[in-house]
């Protein structure tokens, strides 16, 4: 712009100048701003960054964190300083995406949990004991119901006078670990210190370590996604998928052998691996092969029709593009029922100088469970109505009771607990609880001896 007046003109171009350059500023702060949110964002870090399994990309999107970014639980809810001085540390994983790596199945980036899980589960709150209850069906030809209650000990009312009791009883205490494994599947060796200072040091007496080799592994102080490992991509038994989709109705109960039939399909997809076009044809034609065995009688044929929309959906959740992975490949260490989980530590066979358990006793972590069948006896209450309030006998206090408490059943415990009390999985008495018996549970053991020695000094590592 041409201005007659020199002065004027001098002082028009350098506020142009300065506009200019504000502008100029604006536009690369704000393409700044975009990158770090899109290098902050699920695609980049799942895709761009490194590939992760895409089965983890779709799990993570139906799981009760979907809301949750990558970058918060591994790089944390921290400042945007502290987040820029952290996002060079991942790096390594550019070269690996030019040249190649084996896809992960499990993640060593983790932040520890108060910058990540503490920013939404605050320890310190006042908790209370949960209520969950598990339908499951059986695989006779009515599939029949059978309903668990279990109330989990999750409660943390007491961590304010310095005690938490249940599940929770790991944030009160410090609780180091080591493990010979990246997924953290094994546990041989085990610290505790309480607040007040006391310690105590558990080897597993079934490792096949020697405690030399146990002294060079790794020892980290557990965290809550030691346990909580697969809250942010779960991958679930694909028959427990199976009985919501009874639950729910998506498969009818009225279809013969229906539950049978699933379970059938779900072992058989094993061997169906590829891109998901690829699977989703050789799962349409293992449905459709099943279906003309089943021979159904026409009166159920929309129950079949029905039964085979919801099993296809199931079974193309559950394949893995890459042969050698299926959902066992991604352990959850929450609960015992499909992995050992508790049982990598509560297992009956970790054991201190003194010959005593990490302790053993279901009524730690939870009551014990109440099973309703729809065929069958379930179970009874666990106490006679007017012993509730009564005080344990000491038995049920020891480390190695679950190891013990099936030769410590005599008169004294019909006090409590009534008559018969016989072993079993029927039902129908207190010892019979077919939630307890009559099943196997990963990880336990309780004929293994104490070791002869299990001291192992701590070189801890967060």
């Amino acid at each position: 712009m041409n201005i007659r007046f020199g002065r004027k003109s001098l002082m028009l171009g350098s506020v142009t100048t300065i506009v200019l350059g504000l502008a100029g500023l604006a536009v690369v702060g704000a393409a700044g701003i975009a990158g770090w949110e899109y290098s902050n964002s699920n695609a980049f870090c799942a895709t761009m960054c490194h590939g992760v399994h895409p089965e983890e990309i779709a799990a993570h999107k139906v799981g009760m964190h979907a809301r949750v970014n990558c970058v918060e639980c591994h790089m944390g809810r921290n400042s945007t300083l502290h987040l820029m001085a952290l996002k060079p540390t991942h790096a390594k994983e550019l070269w690996g995406m030019i040249v190649g790596y084996e896809r992960p199945i499990t993640s060593g980036t983790l932040r520890p949990s108060r910058e990540a899980c503490e920013s939404c589960h605050w320890p310190s709150v006042e908790h209370r004991d949960s209520v969950d209850v598990k339908v499951h069906y059986g695989t006779d030809a009515e599939s029949s119901e059978s309903r668990t209650k279990i109330v989990l000990h999750t409660g943390m009312d007491a961590i304010r006078q310095g005690y938490t009791k249940g599940i929770h009883w790991h944030i009160q205490n410090e609780v180091t670990f080591a493990s010979p494994d990246p997924q953290r599947r094994e546990i041989p060796w085990v610290s505790v210190k309480k607040p007040d200072g006391t310690k105590a040091t558990y080897i597993d007496a079934g490792s096949k370590l020697t405690v030399p080799q146990i002294e060079k592994l790794e020892k980290r102080v557990m965290a809550c996604y030691d346990c909580h490992n697969s809250v942010g991509h779960p991958f679930r038994n694909p028959a427990n998928t199976v009985d919501d989709a009874i639950r729910a109705g998506r498969i009818d109960r009225s279809l013969p052998d229906a539950k049978a039939r699933a379970v059938a399909l779900v072992n058989a997809l094993g061997e169906i691996t590829g891109e998901t076009k690829d699977r989703e044809a050789k799962i349409d034609k293992l449905i459709a092969d099943a279906t003309a065995k089943a021979a159904t009688p026409a009166e159920h044929k929309q129950a079949e029709q029905k039964f085979n929309k919801a099993m296809r959906d199931i079974l193309v959740a559950a394949s893995f593009r890459e042969k050698g992975f299926s959902w066992k490949s991604f352990p959850n260490h929450t609960g015992h029922a499909d992995t050992p989980g508790c049982f990598r530590c509560h297992d009956g066979k970790h054991y201190n100088d003194k010959g005593e358990a990490i302790r053993l006793q279901c009524t730690l972590c939870h009551a014990l469970p109440e099973v309703v069948r729809e065929k069958g006896k379930g179970t009874v209450a666990s106490l006679l109505p007017d012993k509730a309030g009564e005080k344990q006998p000491e038995s049920h206090q020891r480390p190695n009771f679950m190891h013990t408490h099936s030769d410590d059943v005599g008169p004294e415990c019909e006090k409590c607990h009534g008559t018969p009390l016989k072993q079993g999985k029927q039902g129908g008495n207190f010892c019979a609880n077919p939630a307890c018996h009559g099943r196997t549970w990963p990880g336990m053991d309780l004929t293994a001896e104490p070791p002869k020695k299990a001291s192992v000094e701590p070189e801890k590592k967060g």
